[in-house]
């Protein structure tokens, strides 16, 4: 397996993962790295942005890894992250797990 990223602002960075804490790093982290195969996202990064928006950005910017997790406890959130990922990424394996701090 390729290069995988963490998105998340509070919970800890497991091993394994380029890990990031927001929204501008994780784009930053796309521009440098190009692409990743893993990305696990969540949804409130404690800021405007979210994982939503990360998600918009990788679509509009062609980046489509081949598995997205969504890691979060706000529940609509992810559901919002899931309807966008599994109609924008339909070669992507999506998942979805409930991660609490």
């Amino acid at each position: 397996m390729g290069l995988k990223l963490f998105v998340d602002d509070t919970r800890p960075q497991p091993k394994g993962f380029e890990c990031v804490t927001n929204y501008a790093d994780a784009i930053l982290y796309f521009e440098l790295f190009h692409d990743f195969d893993f990305v696990s996202l969540d949804y409130h990064l404690g800021e405007e942005h979210t994982g939503l928006d990360i998600l918009k950005w990788m679509k509009e910017n062609g980046k489509h890894p081949s598995h997205i997790n969504i890691h979060s406890n706000h529940i609509e959130g992810m559901k919002l992250m899931r309807k966008y990922a599994e109609q924008n990424f339909p070669e992507s394996t999506v998942t979805m797990n409930t991660l609490y701090k």
